[in-house]
C-alpha cells in the first residue's frame, strides 16, 4: 500500500471508531470509552504528523480530517455527557463556548466561502492537544482549571479562525495563523 494514504486512513479509522465511541458510552462503559477516545485522538495526531512526514498534503486528507475531528468531538462530548452526567452539567456554560467558537467559524466559512474552512490554525492544534490533555485533570475531579484554559484556547482559536475567513477572499488550504492571512491577502493586493 502506499504510504502516501496511511493519514487518510488514520483519519478514516478515527470517523469508524465514532459509533463505537457512542455505543460503549451508551452501554455505560467508562474504561472502553476512554480507551477508543485515547485511540481516536491518537489518530487525530498521527495523521498530520504522517500528512506532513510523507508529504502526503492533500484537499481530500484535510477534508476527511475535518470531518473526523467533528465527528469525533461530537461523540465525546455526547459521551462524556452520558458517562459524567454531574460534570458536564457543571462545565456546561464552557462546553457551550467551546462548541460556539468552533461551529460559528464552520458556519461563517459555510456563509462566506461555500464550504467549511479547515484551516487548521497552529492556535486551533494547540486547543485541540490542550483539550484532549485536559481531560485527564477534568474527568478524574482534580481540576478543571487546564479544561477552562483549554477552551479560552478554542476561543481564541475561533476568532483568529473568523478573521482568516474574512481576511482570505476565497477558500485556500492550510492557513497557519492570521499573519499567514495578512501574507496571503498583501500577495493578492499586489497581483491586482
Amino acid at each position: 500500500m502506499n504510504p502516501k494514504r496511511w493519514p487518510n486512513l488514520l483519519s478514516g479509522a478515527r470517523l469508524a471508531l465514532a459509533p463505537a465511541l457512542l455505543t460503549v458510552a451508551m452501554a455505560g462503559s467508562r474504561p472502553w470509552f476512554i480507551a477508543l477516545l485515547s485511540a481516536s485522538l491518537l489518530t487525530d495526531a498521527l495523521d498530520g504528523f504522517l500528512a506532513r512526514r510523507l508529504n502526503a498534503h492533500t484537499e481530500l486528507g484535510r477534508k476527511l480530517d475535518s470531518a473526523a475531528d467533528y465527528l469525533t468531538m461530537i461523540t465525546g462530548i455526547a459521551g462524556i455527557a452520558l458517562l459524567w452526567p454531574e460534570i458536564t452539567r457543571r462545565e456546561l456554560p464552557w462546553i457551550v463556548a467551546g462548541l460556539a467558537a468552533f461551529f460559528l467559524v464552520v458556519v461563517y466559512g459555510f456563509v462566506r466561502l461555500g464550504r467549511a474552512p479547515c484551516y487548521h490554525t497552529w492556535l486551533a492544534k494547540a486547543g485541540a492537544v490542550a483539550c484532549a490533555l485536559s481531560l485527564i485533570p477534568l474527568l478524574t475531579e482534580w481540576s478543571a482549571v487546564p479544561f477552562h484554559v483549554a477552551i479560552s484556547l478554542q476561543v481564541l482559536a475561533g476568532v483568529e479562525e473568523m478573521a482568516i475567513v474574512l481576511l482570505v477572499p476565497e477558500h485556500m488550504g492550510m492557513v497557519s495563523t492570521v499573519f499567514h492571512a495578512l501574507r496571503l491577502r498583501q500577495a493578492q493586493a499586489s497581483k491586482t
